[in-house]
């Protein structure tokens, strides 16, 4: 029975790593996942701490006798393991989208946090290294994609108006993988999801279906004047979520505007029906061309931008290029604000 606990633990952190590091490279490295890691972490440090304390291998005096040569490897145990936590948590904060609906919940979460990480303090009277090695390892993977995240964006390639009137946040958009699941797409490294806020909220209160979504036929205008390539309206909008293994299709309905300095400016996702131009019209900026929808690979009705240096979306050579809007406009990143207007 005294093999149970570390082996569960050792078990438990593996697992919970390993889940984190594969979300990285198949573009799920997002506050969902985080936020589940850190409720179901607390959990297990509730259940554990009892389990440890009815056992009476619980070291409830190891804070206030930290300095004692023989709790050196549990200061070790402390420092890797709360050093996971604390970072994820700060990660977590970070890129969790900062608007009024989602407030309170950000918080809680933060104190989830903080409850975990404060966990650590009270280890097993016994050291276990193996869950200490394999949650130092993954505080290192944190920290670095945390770095990336907090570096400044890139320049951009091409200024454009906004497609859009109102206020906007980037849901999607960054250097790091914790900011943009994009950035395991060889061609939308760049390219970012925005979504409409009304009264500073993602969704809209009694609302059902696609409308409890802001952004649902939102009037979206063009963002810069050239020649329409491509003007592609034949996918029904779904409802909520929707995943779309077929490639071609995961853009939905798409407008595609080729520009005079070369580059293909990609707005997808756009209502079904929508669509106010047709492949080969010139439009000018601020026109109004389309309705943000929910059509192709979507979780909810949002707008996805992108300038890129093909027409096609998927040709092998196609890359994307940062952008930025009005003369003095960064790059963006995620929780990054646009007002339209």
């Amino acid at each position: 029975m005294r093999l149970l606990y570390p082996i569960a633990t050792t078990s438990f952190t593996a697992a919970a790593v390993l889940v984190l590091g594969a979300s990285r490279f198949v573009g799920m490295y997002s506050h969902q996942v985080f936020a589940l890691a850190l409720v179901v972490g607390a959990l297990w440090a509730v259940v554990s701490r009892g389990w440890l304390a009815w056992r009476g291998r619980l070291y409830r005096r190891f804070p206030w006798e930290w300095s004692k040569p023989e709790t050196l490897a549990l200061r070790r145990q402390v420092l890797a393991r709360g050093s996971f936590w604390l970072v994820l948590g700060m990660t977590m904060v970070y890129i969790f989208p900062r608007t009024d609906d989602f407030t309170w919940l950000n918080i809680s979460l933060g104190v989830v946090a903080l409850v975990r990480v404060a966990a650590s303090a009270f280890p097993a009277t016994q050291a276990n290294p193996g869950p200490s090695v394999i949650a130092g390892l993954g505080a290192v993977m944190l920290l670095v994609d945390f770095g990336m995240a907090l570096l400044p964006t890139e320049a951009p390639i091409l200024r454009l108006a906004p497609p859009f009137s109102g206020e906007w946040v980037v849901l999607q958009g960054g250097r790091s993988p914790m900011q943009s699941h994009h950035l395991v797409a060889y061609n939308q490294v760049y390219a970012i999801d925005f979504v409409r806020l009304e009264d500073g909220k993602v969704f809209v209160e009694g609302a059902e279906g696609n409308a409890m979504a802001a952004s649902w036929e939102a009037p979206l205008l063009a963002p810069v004047g050239g020649r329409v390539a491509v003007a592609r309206d034949t996918m029904e909008d779904s409802v909520g979520l929707n995943l779309v293994t077929e490639q071609e299709k995961a853009a939905g309905n798409v407008i595609v505007i080729a520009t005079e300095s070369g580059h293909f400016v990609v707005l997808a996702h756009l209502r079904h029906g929508s669509l106010m131009v047709r492949g080969g019209d010139v439009v000018v900026a601020g026109q109004p061309i389309a309705k943000a929808g929910n059509s192709g690979n979507t979780t909810l009705s949002h707008l996805h931008m992108q300038v890129q240096t093909h027409e096609d979306l998927w040709d092998p050579d196609n890359r994307s290029v940062p952008f930025a809007f009005g003369e003095a406009g960064k790059t963006l990143r995620r929780n990054d604000r646009v007002g339209g207007d």
